[in-house]
C-alpha cells in the first residue's frame, strides 16, 4: 500500500523533498517493491520503510492536508496504520532478514556452488537460533522506541475494551470465532506471540528446505566440480549416488577410470575448469562412464531448477506485450530462448542472421541484402 501510494508522481516528489529537508545530509531512499519469493527484495523494502519512516509520516500529514479529496482520504487511512505496532514489526522483521540477506544473495548466485550454500545454510541457522533470546529482543523494542519517538507515535496504544465470551454460551463448545482475540501490550507479550515464533518458523522452514539428507546430496554434486577439494571424491559422491539408484561398485570403479582420463586430457592441453567441462570431456565416453555421466547431468540440472528457472520468468514482461499477445507459441518460445540465453545470443553475428532470413524468404518487400 506504501508503495502504490509513494510511487504517484506528485507523492513521489513531495516525499523526496521531504527527505531532502529532514535529512540533507543523507541519500534519498526509494520504497521497493515488495516480493513474496525473494527475502533479500523484503530486506530491503523493510529497511527502506525504517530508514525513511520520518519522511513517510511528514509527507503523509502534508497530504491528509491538500485540497484533493482522494489522495487526502488515502493519506488518511495510511497514517492510521501506521502505529506503534507497525513500527514495532517493520523492526523486528527487517533485524530479522538482515540476517538472512546473505544466504538469499548466495542462493540467486548465478555459479552457485551447491556446498558453501548448505555450509552458509546451517550458519544462519545457528546464527538464527543464538538470536532467539532476550537481550536481543530488548535491542528490537528500545530501537522501535527510538523510531516512534523520532516521528511522534506512541508505542502503546490504548487497547479497546476486551471482549467477553456471551454468558449464554459459557456452558457449551464453541467451534467458530467469537471476534475475541489476546491482546499484546508488553515488551513480554510481543516477544513469546511474535519474535520467537517468526523465528521458530524460520529456522523450521529451513531445517525442512536444507535437510541432512538434501544436503549430502548437494555435496555430491560439488564433488563433480573441478575447483573443489572434493573433486572426484568418493565419499562425498557416495549419498548423491546411492540417491540417484546408482551402485557404489559401479561408481567406484568409473571414479578411478575417470581420474585418469581427466589427467590425461588436462596433460594434452584440454581446460577442465567447471562441471560443464567434465561433462564435455565425458560425453564420447558416455557409454564407457553410464553413472558418472548420469550424476554429471544431474549436477548440472541443480543450479538450473532455482535462480536461472526464477530469471526465466522476467523475462516474461518482455515477451508478452500488448502487440506480442497474437503471436504464435513458437515465436514465443524462441524469443523466449533468445531472452534467457543473453550470452549466447550477444555472440551471433546478426549481419549473418540477417542474410539468412532475408535468403529464406525472397517474397519480401523489404530489400535487406
Amino acid at each position: 500500500m506504501l508503495y502504490n501510494f509513494f510511487s504517484g508522481s506528485v507523492i513521489h516528489k513531495l516525499f523526496i523533498e521531504k527527505q531532502q529537508e529532514l535529512e540533507p545530509t543523507k541519500r534519498v531512499v526509494e520504497l521497493k517493491r515488495l516480493s513474496d519469493t525473494r527475502w533479500s527484495c523484503q530486506h530491503s523494502t523493510l529497511w527502506a520503510i525504517k530508514r525513511a519512516l520520518p519522511a513517510i509520516s511528514a509527507t503523509l500529514a502534508d497530504v491528509s492536508d491538500q485540497s484533493n479529496a482522494h489522495r487526502a482520504t488515502e493519506a488518511k487511512s495510511l497514517i492510521g496504520l501506521i502505529d506503534g505496532q507497525f513500527v514495532l514489526h517493520v523492526t523486528m522483521l527487517e533485524s530479522i532478514f538482515s540476517l538472512t540477506k546473505t544466504l538469499s544473495d548466495h542462493l540467486q548466485a548465478t555459479d552457485l556452488e551447491l556446498a558453501s550454500a548448505t555450509d552458509l545454510v546451517y550458519s544462519v541457522v545457528d546464527t538464527l537460533n543464538e538470536k532467539r533470546n532476550v537481550e536481543t529482543w530488548n535491542a528490537i523494542w528500545e530501537c522501535a522506541s527510538d523510531q516512534c519517538a523520532s516521528v511522534g507515535i506512541e508505542m502503546q496504544r490504548p487497547q479497546p475494551r476486551r471482549k467477553a465470551q456471551p454468558r449464554h454460551l459459557q456452558g457449551f463448545v464453541v467451534n467458530s470465532q467469537t471476534g475475541s482475540r489476546e491482546r499484546l501490550e508488553t515488551s513480554d507479550d510481543y516477544r513469546n506471540h511474535c519474535f520467537f515464533p517468526v523465528i521458530d518458523r524460520l529456522v523450521s522452514e529451513l531445517n525442512r528446505r536444507f535437510s541432512s539428507e538434501s544436503c549430502h546430496i548437494l555435496r555430491g554434486a560439488t564433488a563433480l566440480n573441478p575447483k573443489h577439494k572434493t573433486f572426484m571424491d568418493k565419499d562425498s559422491l557416495l549419498p548423491m549416488a546411492k540417491h540417484y539408484g546408482v551402485m557404489e561398485e559401479n561408481i567406484s570403479a568409473e571414479l578411478h577410470q575417470a581420474k585418469r582420463l581427466i589427467e590425461r586430457k588436462k596433460q594434452s592441453g584440454a581446460v577442465v575448469n567447471t562441471t560443464h567441462d567434465v561433462l564435455v570431456l565425458l560425453r564420447p565416453y558416455n557409454d564407457a562412464f553410464v553413472d558418472l555421466y548420469k550424476l554429471v547431468c544431474i549436477s548440472m540440472t541443480l543450479p538450473v531448477t532455482s535462480a536461472a528457472c526464477e530469471r526465466s520468468f522476467s523475462c516474461l514482461r518482455r515477451l508478452k506485450t500488448y502487440l506480442r499477445n497474437r503471436s504464435g507459441d513458437a515465436r514465443t518460445s524462441n524469443l523466449g530462448l533468445l531472452a534467457i540465453s543473453s550470452r549466447r545470443t550477444k555472440e551471433l553475428d546478426v549481419n549473418a542472421v540477417i542474410d539468412r532470413f532475408a535468403a529464406n524468404h525472397n517474397n519480401r518487400r523489404i530489400v535487406l541484402l
